[in-house]
């Protein structure tokens, strides 16, 4: 991968710079991707250091339109495996979304969580901070409740790329996924999350026509 990118930065780095890339892509090349990456550039505008611990890796904004209402999207990725992702990925992803929303007071913003493996206690801890009550840990009478946390694995993010999948398609995808009903944390994902088993997936049996991009409210 550093050989198709840059030998300048190590391969988290590079994964990351890769996934602001796609979701750029993605969101039909709206916004300035550089106020989105918090990456260290280069002259060429490629990768040196991820993001600093304590934030989020990338943060896109979007604006109220027809087809979503405003809010921001946090996006963490990580190639960590097995219990190093448990370990590493678990306290901090949460943190950073609940931080961000008693923040902003945006309770329609969301985390998607990015890796090239999902470990099924990830997965069960995320789809559980639906019902949980994040605090402010040094003013406990600010807190959230219902934090969004949308798993894809390297396989997922593929398959929007083959497929053209909008993230106006995404957005209503990851919400029905949200507000399903409660089950196995693996069928949920299998069932609701994964895109290649999804309507989106146009090598179904039943093809998703593209939407058109968002028209902003005015």
């Amino acid at each position: 991968m550093s050989q198709l990118v840059t030998d300048n930065a190590d391969i988290p780095t590079i994964f990351e710079y890769v996934l602001g890339i796609l979701w750029w892509k993605v969101s039909g090349r709206r916004g300035k991707v550089l106020d989105y990456l918090k990456l260290s550039l280069d002259a060429n505008l490629l990768p040196i250091t991820h993001a600093a611990g304590g934030e989020a890796d990338i943060v896109y904004e979007y604006k109220a339109c027809k087809d979503y209402p405003e809010h921001s999207l946090l996006l963490e990725a990580t190639l960590a495996d097995g219990t190093n992702q448990r370990r590493m990925e678990m306290e901090p992803v949460s943190r950073h979304l609940g931080n961000h929303l008693i923040k902003t007071g945006n309770l329609k913003s969301y985390c998607v969580f990015a890796t090239t493996y999902l470990h099924i206690n990830v997965i069960s801890d995320f789809r559980a901070r639906k019902n949980i009550t994040y605090f402010d840990s040094q003013d406990y009478d600010k807190y959230v409740t219902g934090l969004k946390i949308i798993p894809l694995d390297t396989d997922d993010l593929r398959h929007i790329i083959e497929e053209q999948i909008t993230y106006v398609q995404l957005y209503k995808h990851f919400e029905r996924a949200h507000n399903s009903a409660e089950m196995h944390p693996k069928k949920w994902y299998d069932q609701y999350v994964n895109i290649e088993s999804s309507d989106l997936y146009q090598h179904n049996e039943t093809p998703y026509m593209i939407a058109a991009e968002p028209t902003p409210d005015k």
